[in-house]
């Protein structure tokens, strides 16, 4: 058991050169350099540096939605604001705070110019390592770091395994932006049994086409097979149904609107040359669900023996499944092997960040790593398909899964006044804000910036908007769309059949900036997008 007082680490400069000091660093004497990256085992640990009080920051979210960027110690804390049913279900209630600047995984944060080489700006990263999520506190001169049941209020409970009292290697660096995340992710590559190299080898699925932000709920098997030759023609690799084909969440058989089953559409993709995808909530149920009546052992419970909301969606609260409890597992692997039974080789898990939330388990267990189990289930059932990570726990899902939602849902407008304060709401600038901000995960994971768009039917993205969210798609490397093929004029068509031409082409992509990057020697700035300095749009809709 690590001691509960923190590891006090000081960083200094002399001239050029950055030093770490402090106490257990593991060397004699008791100072490491920064510059190659620093791993400490540590439950807590806090490190003063010089930057100023008004310096930049990073700020990482908990989960795929949670709200991530580039941000100001001047401002507000970059976070959910005055919504607490969406605060529940993109951020960590049990941790959240809005009176500092909280985030997960890692931070960084400015540090001053050396006098000996102006212009040269470095940053002072600290994450943690292992597929656990640090939460890290950006205070004036400081990081302070901990575990997430430290921060949850959690220490000093007896849990199995991962211990909330026990300590998490961390890692420290120092350097230029770009450099120092070149360091960072490697590090966690490292911690979590990846390689750059091993993620350069995974399987492509291939552009794919989701039924979502054309139907959302309201898709039928005619619909969906209206699209699967037009989408086999137009280039895509996967048409991946969405949320809509189930009788309720938690209640994964299809309703009336699919009434041959799932499987033969799965087939006709499959003839049309394509892999069949399908949309899952695997970790959470609705009210509506048998389960709920029927086996209410299988949540997660609130001390009061409540089931714990474990966020809100369709109007309306939704549970968690208890992944530390066996039946919930069986229950799970069943699940996930009906589906890919009837064909389906991608799934879209989508809400998985449930599992992790605070509440009574069966099994006394670290939540993320109950969360884990469950991600660990449905790989075991699934150990062929491609499992793209939507409302993730981003730490924990390392080494499970393919790919990873890594902002906000996209929209076919590209910014929503009516979710102000709220950076985790769907709308381009959001989602493209936040996929920027964590283009450094690619080199661990497929990241999915949301799909991007083409189409002026059903639509208030300017010609010049959509084609920003190509750029992304080709930047990030993961290409979706959901524009159905009979809204399309023609030339919108060409557009798209390029777009998966050169996403299965696999350009040449380099990162020239934090938010500049070069796609087969073509130079793009999402900057003016992200920071415009006049508004690109002001209207609203509304789902």
């Amino acid at each position: 058991m690590t001691s509960p007082v923190p590891v006090q680490l000081i960083l200094t400069r002399q001239d050029t050169t950055w030093t770490l000091q402090g106490d257990l660093i593991g060397q004699s004497p008791q100072t490491a350099d920064p510059s190659v990256g620093v791993v400490l085992p540590a439950g807590s640990l806090v490190v003063e540096h010089p930057g100023r009080d008004t310096a930049e920051l990073y700020r990482h979210g908990w989960t795929s939605w949670s709200p991530t960027s580039w941000w100001s110690q001047e401002r507000r804390p970059w976070r959910v604001w005055e919504n607490p049913e969406r605060t529940a279900t993109a951020e960590d209630p049990a941790t959240d705070r809005y009176d500092r600047h909280r985030s997960y995984l890692l931070t960084a944060v400015e540090l001053p110019e050396s006098p000996d080489a102006p212009g040269e700006v470095e940053y002072l990263l600290v994450g943690s390592l292992g597929g656990r999520s640090g939460v890290l506190d950006v205070l004036p001169g400081r990081i302070e770091a901990t575990t997430l049941g430290r921060a949850a209020g959690d220490y000093g409970e007896v849990v199995e395994g991962a211990d909330a009292e026990a300590g998490i290697d961390w890692w420290i660096g120092v350097g230029p932006e770009l450099e120092v995340f070149a360091r960072w992710t490697r590090a966690l590559a490292n911690s979590v049994g990846l390689s750059v190299e091993a993620q350069a080898q995974r399987e492509d699925p291939g552009p794919v086409w989701s039924s979502w932000y054309s139907w959302f709920e309201e898709i039928t098997a005619e619909r969906i097979e209206a699209e699967i030759l037009p989408a086999a023609a137009n280039g895509y690799g996967v048409v991946q149904i969405d949320d809509g084909w189930q009788r309720a969440v938690g209640d994964w058989r299809p309703n009336g609107d699919f009434p041959e089953g799932m499987a033969v559409l799965a087939e006709q993709i499959h003839d049309a040359g394509m892999e069949a995808g399908l949309w899952l909530a695997p970790f959470i149920v609705s009210a509506q669900s048998p389960l709920v009546r029927e086996r209410p052992q299988l949540l997660v419970h609130t001390e009061s023996g409540e089931p714990a909301v474990a966020g809100y969606n369709w109007a309306a609260p939704y549970y968690a499944l208890d992944c530390t409890h066996p039946e919930a597992l069986a229950y799970i692997r069943q699940l996930i092997e009906r589906v890919t039974g009837w064909g389906y080789g991608y799934l879209k898990l989508d809400f998985l960040n449930a599992a992790a939330i605070r509440g009574v388990r069966h099994r006394r267990l670290d939540r993320e790593a109950a969360y884990r189990l469950g991600l660990e289930a449905i790989r075991e059932a699934a150990p062929n398909a491609y499992l793209m990570a939507s409302g993730a726990v981003i730490a924990p899902s390392l080494g499970v899964v393919d790919g990873m939602r890594v902002g906000p849902d996209t929209a076919p407008y590209w910014d929503n006044t009516e979710r102000r304060r709220d950076p985790s709401g769907p709308g381009m600038r959001n989602a493209l804000r936040a996929a920027v901000a964590r283009y450094w995960l690619s080199g661990i994971v497929d990241t999915d910036p949301d799909v991007a768009f083409t189409r002026s039917r059903g639509s208030l993205l300017s010609p010049e908007a959509c084609a920003i969210t190509h750029d992304l798609a080709l930047v990030t490397g993961v290409v979706g769309c959901s524009d159905p093929d009979a809204w399309l004029t023609d030339a919108e068509r060409r557009q798209v059949r390029d777009l998966c031409i050169r996403a299965l082409a696999k350009p040449k992509v380099w990162r020239t900036g934090r938010y500049c990057f070069e796609v087969d020697g073509r130079g793009i700035d999402f900057e003016p997008w992200i920071n415009p300095r006049s508004r690109v749009s002001d209207r609203i809709l509304a789902k």
